[in-house]
């Protein structure tokens, strides 16, 4: 587990599907799976850790701007669910995405760390999914 005060202050931090990245002013990168922060890596001599977090987030727009479902599915994943359970819930969807009922069983109803979610909700974000998934493959196709 770091420490973040080791690393001095905090560049940003970049939230992915279901991890962040915050990116340290010593030029540490850590990372975070829902577990608590890990060191990720460090950034290379010539490059400014601004410079690194300004790159990073500048492509995760771009990659959100091409990918509007994506952008989507991501946005009410992250309005549902902290980042310690997302890892969950986004399990159980990319599982069963065509089993709400399931994925609110598992993510909301199971035996702990539960999301404070309702079955209407968790199907609205299943078809978001499907929807990310569809996207996905048709670009791959056209490219």
């Amino acid at each position: 587990m770091a420490k973040l005060s080791a690393h001095g202050s905090e560049i940003g931090t970049i939230y992915y599907v279901t991890t962040a990245k915050r990116y340290m002013s010593d030029g540490v990168v850590l990372k975070n799976h829902g577990f608590g922060w890990k060191i990720h890596g460090k950034i290379k001599p010539h490059v400014t850790p601004q410079e690194a977090f300004a790159n990073a987030k500048s492509r995760l727009e771009a990659q959100l701007a091409n990918f509007p479902a994506n952008a989507a599915y991501r946005k009410e994943l992250h309005a549902m669910a902290g980042l310690s359970k997302r890892w969950k819930l986004h399990a159980a969807i990319s599982m069963m995405p065509d089993d709400a009922d399931g994925v609110w069983s598992e993510a909301c109803d199971g035996y702990g760390d539960n999301i404070s979610a309702d079955v209407d909700e968790v199907a609205h974000l299943c078809m978001l999914y499907k929807l990310a998934v569809d996207e996905s493959k048709s670009e791959r196709i056209a490219a």
